[in-house]
């Protein structure tokens, strides 16, 4: 069932994803920089925006900020890894172009930012709507 809370999460996701699909386009195809070079540049870039709209618009948390920023950051880390390895894995092998293995990298990396957001470092957040 899709609730309030994922709503929420795939319009600031949308946005996110325009800024940093372009980012990466800009700077693999414009710039010249490698693709995994630019692939993490334009996350750098996105994390600390996705923070603050993920803990004030989605999530709508009032609790440390430190505290929840090192969880998202770890969040953050293991989607970003887990994204990254299947970039590389469909990029090194050819499998598919690098525009559509860019994508698919980031509908991994989103849905699992998602989840470990949801119920580990908001948890308990949205329940008190």
């Amino acid at each position: 069932m899709i609730d309030a809370t994922f709503f929420r999460f795939v319009m600031v996701g949308i946005v996110n994803t325009i800024v940093g699909y372009s980012i990466i386009m800009i700077l693999f195809h414009l710039v010249g920089l490698s693709y995994s070079l630019s692939y993490f540049l334009s996350y750098v870039v996105g994390i600390v925006v996705s923070f603050f709209l993920n803990r004030n618009f989605v999530f709508f948390s009032q609790r440390d900020k430190l505290a929840e920023f090192m969880k998202f950051l770890i969040a953050f880390g293991v989607s970003y890894l887990v994204s990254y390895f299947a970039l590389v894995l469909l990029m090194e092998w050819g499998i598919l172009n690098a525009n559509i293995s860019f994508f698919i990298g980031m509908v991994i990396y989103s849905t699992l930012f998602y989840l470990l957001n949801r119920y580990i470092t908001f948890k308990g957040t949205v329940d008190k709507l």
